[in-house]
């Protein structure tokens, strides 16, 4: 039982690139081996608590024992979600052993939790100089790529892990993003693709391969894409949010998108540009009371949303009531992106003005 429970836990950690590292490591005393099988354990079983109290046990007993501080790290950072205190028990294991290569890439894991991208890309970096086969590290390093917007820098870290690793799904699907920003869609797909092909069930794949088809005008093979993903997920809102803004913007069908649009909110009732969006929808179809309350409930999730006031205030001009709607395009210029903001001011502003 525990060897399957341990088989199971292993798993699940590498998944999300920490891991405890089982080593027979030797240690100075049979206590102190004692208390790190226990610590080990416990963790399995999801007593976080008692499995650090265990290796801190042990630490005493074998205080320059890098693999008990690698263990306190992981146990901080993946399992109790405490980054800053893993990275003082990785940095100690790094100070007693400086090629320790897993405590270098766990190290930069929990960095990049907590937005240090730099820093993670510097410990990763180190942790492939120390084991140049390294996938999850490269893979790892092309995440923290991606957030500094290295999307080339991405791409090639991910291309080294498939080339390490080439049944890696999700380094297709990370390649893929790197290469979706890079507005090349159709490379994108072809890695979106060979995600799938290894994994059936990667919903992020086929979510992200029918945002690509989007782009490229794909809309049936989109929305092919997103019911599939909905399969897997069926209780994914921003799916049914996908799905049902091409079917308004790319196929014009707002009935249809407004059925999906309700399913979004039903799902995450918090989530402000389905609201917005199922407003265009209704406006479109004349429903202008509709469109209304759906506007004022995207602005009540979220009082800076400018397009929201920008598009309640074309309906309310629409309805006549002009002095409103400028109210509502001032409280949309307060807000805007500079590109929406020119765009007010082109379009509605000047017209505000005489009022």
């Amino acid at each position: 039982m525990l060897k399957k429970s341990l088989n199971s836990f292993i798993k699940a950690i590498l998944f999300s690139s920490f891991f405890l590292h089982f080593i027979d490591s030797p240690v100075n005393s049979q206590n102190s081996s004692s208390y790190i099988k226990s610590g080990i354990e416990y963790a399995i079983k999801g007593d976080f608590q008692s499995a650090l109290n265990y290796f801190e046990s042990a630490k005493i007993l074998d205080p320059d024992n890098p693999y008990i501080y690698y263990n306190l790290g992981t146990i901080k950072g993946k399992l109790m979600n405490d980054m800053a205190g893993a990275i003082v028990e990785f940095s100690k294991a790094i100070e007693i052993n400086p090629k320790y290569a897993l405590a270098y890439n766990n190290r930069g894991n929990a960095k990049k939790n907590l937005g240090d991208y730099k820093g993670a890309i510097s410990d990763y970096t180190i942790a492939i100089k120390l084991k140049s086969n390294y996938a999850i590290a490269y893979y790892n390093r092309g995440i923290a790529k991606k957030k500094t917007s290295d999307y080339i820098g991405a791409d090639s870290d991910y291309t080294k892990a498939i080339e390490i690793n080439p049944d890696n799904a999700l380094a297709y699907n990370n390649r893929a993003n790197a290469r979706y920003e890079l507005l090349d869609y159709e490379s994108a797909i072809s890695d979106y693709t060979r995600a799938i092909a290894i994994n059936p069930k990667l919903f992020n794949a086929f979510y992200n391969r029918g945002s690509a088809k989007n782009n490229l005008g794909k809309y049936l093979e989109a929305i092919s894409d997103l019911n599939l993903a909905i399969k897997i997920e069926p209780r994914n809102a921003y799916a049914y949010y996908n799905l049902a803004t091409i079917k308004s913007k790319g196929l014009l069908d707002k009935q249809a998108a407004i059925v999906d649009f309700d399913k979004s909110i039903e799902l995450d009732p918090s989530y402000s540009p389905a609201f917005n969006n199922r407003g265009n929808a209704k406006k479109y179809l004349g429903d202008y009371a509709g469109a209304i309350l759906d506007f004022d409930n995207a602005i009540n999730i979220n009082p800076h949303y400018a397009i929201a006031y920008y598009n309640r205030g074309v309906v309310k001009q629409e309805l006549g009531e002009e002095s409103d709607a400028c109210d509502d395009y001032k409280l949309a210029i307060n807000y805007a992106s500079p590109i929406l903001l020119k765009w007010i001011k082109n379009e509605v502003y000047a017209w505000c003005i005489g009022l």
